[in-house]
């Protein structure tokens, strides 16, 4: 079979949404040797890293949107492409798999700006081109079909864990030696809730200035940001708060590796990445309690209503160093070549 893929993120873009992209593209290259790839890169973008047996073409179109509706039906007839394999936007033409990241902004606008919503807004009636359609949780299908009943069910394909992760670690300069502190990590936006993070650090008796919460992210593709409440400045004042921004992922991987606790307090995810990566290195993990994270992450993490501040303090004091039990959990079962599986079981 030959497979154009959509490579509109492959050089630059959402960190997490590159990352989606470039692992389908290489587990699906492990997963179905005999298959020729064929990727389709922005007329700027770096092939490195490819896997060795794609071929490229370039896209020219802006936004992501646009290149992927009109470009890779075009692309993929002059390919003699089989099958279109995309992210959110579904070609107006072809046999396409469109996997949807989330439709969140359709619940919950919100969380958004304007811009963005009026970008998003063709992502669910488009998916109805798509051959088949996707996404990464049984939480998130369940919104698709509720948003959308008419559509297709969604296969659903879990995700894995950024290979960068799993590379040497780094202890960031920043964090003294031998010391203990709690970690948020994600996109400084309104949806993350970082604010209520904030407040409850400004209660916990474990978060102190000798430990801190460290807080990674930064407002790159952020949708509204988050705003700093007035009641936890003072600790960033007195380093009971310390904002890292973005670090690399061997730094990232020795944070959940050494943390006394990963804190993941999302209103709302698709998936929600931080929180498996966390689980994945047997991190100490405080959730939100909503559905997605009890599907991923049920077994590995202890679970408090979002909002409420002081019982998220009193949660961060309670989980602070206990680590989730050794065994079979469900997080073990999402890796890369997993999801390309799902993926090509729902094409072939």
């Amino acid at each position: 079979m030959r497979v154009l893929f959509d490579g509109y993120w492959w050089h630059r873009g959402p960190g997490a949404n590159r990352t989606v992209q470039r692992e389908f593209i290489r587990a699906w290259a492990r997963q179905f040797p005999d298959d020729r790839l064929v990727v389709a890169l922005r007329a700027d973008a770096d092939p490195l890293e490819l896997p060795p047996r794609a071929s490229v073409v370039r896209t020219h179109a802006w936004p992501h949107a646009a290149s992927n509706h009109w470009e890779l039906p075009l692309l993929a007839r002059s390919e003699r492409a089989d099958l279109i394999v995309c992210h959110n936007y579904a070609p107006a033409a072809g046999h396409a798999l469109v996997f949807v990241h989330d439709v969140m902004f359709e619940e919950h606008p919100e969380w958004f700006s304007r811009t963005e919503r009026l970008y998003f807004r063709p992502m669910l009636p488009w998916a109805k081109h798509a051959a088949a359609v996707a996404t990464s949780t049984r939480t998130e299908a369940a919104r698709m079909l509720r948003l959308a009943p008419a559509l297709a069910p969604p296969v659903v394909t879990g995700l894995g864990v950024p290979p960068g992760l799993d590379g040497t670690l780094r202890r960031p300069g920043v964090v003294p030696e031998g010391s203990e502190f709690a970690v948020t990590v994600g996109r400084l936006n309104v949806r993350k809730n970082l604010g209520t993070v904030m407040l409850a650090a400004s209660r916990a008796a474990r978060i102190t200035p000798s430990s801190p919460l460290y807080v990674v992210g930064s407002t790159a593709h952020s949708g509204l940001a988050a705003t700093i409440p007035e009641r936890a400045r003072p600790l960033l004042e007195d380093g009971r708060i310390v904002m890292l921004g973005a670090v690399p992922d061997e730094e990232l991987a020795w944070l959940y590796a050494n943390t006394a606790l990963t804190v993941s307090l999302s209103l709302d995810e698709g998936f929600g990445m931080p929180s498996v990566e966390a689980a994945h290195f047997g991190s100490p993990l405080l959730a939100s309690d909503i559905p997605v994270f009890r599907e991923t992450v049920g077994d590995c993490a202890a679970f408090v209503p979002p909002l409420d501040d002081l019982a998220v303090a009193r949660a961060v004091d309670a989980a602070w160093g206990v680590r989730p039990a050794v065994g079979a959990r469900a997080v073990d079962r999402y890796s890369w070549d997993a999801s390309v599986r799902a993926l090509g079981d729902a094409v072939r």
